[in-house]
């Protein structure tokens, strides 16, 4: 694992959330903004980014006015990998296997790997949690979903 200072690492970490917040007022530009009454597809990204900007900058001025700062801080986690290949296989299998399943492996596959807890647990958490974002988007919001084809 590598190691840095940790002024240094909050200070590229705010020039990173302050770059992405320029990039989402950038690209929201080329959407419809919409009123505040009714905002359009812009209104949102726009209102994000420059709130990213705004708190990522306070966080650097913030940096920048303190001394000191000279503990060393490790880089890395043993599981990121393993969380990587999860979100990948979640954009390989989404359309095929449909949503529940998928969200349902994920979230097992990161409570299994991130927690502490036993198989069954995972399995009802992992379950519940497919079935409550299911109903939030598909139902609440009427987002359509994938069906799940293998049934």
């Amino acid at each position: 694992m590598a190691t840095v200072r940790e002024k240094t690492g909050d200070t590229v970490i705010s020039g990173i959330l302050f770059s992405i917040g320029l990039v989402a007022i950038f690209l929201s530009r080329f959407m419809p903004p919409g009123e505040f009454s009714v905002p359009g597809p812009g209104f949102f990204p726009t209102l994000l980014g420059t709130l990213l900007c705004m708190v990522s900058g306070v966080q650097a001025i913030r940096l920048v006015a303190r001394k000191g700062g000279s503990s060393v801080v490790r880089i890395g986690h043993p599981h990121i990998w393993a969380t990587l290949a999860a979100l990948l296989g979640i954009a390989a299998f989404f359309e095929t296997l449909g949503f529940i399943p998928v969200i349902a492996l994920f979230v097992f596959f990161c409570l299994k790997t991130l927690s502490p807890l036993r198989w069954i647990p995972c399995l009802l958490i992992a379950g519940a949690a497919a079935a409550g974002a299911f109903l939030f988007f598909n139902v609440l919001l009427g987002v359509q979903l994938p069906p799940v084809r293998w049934l």
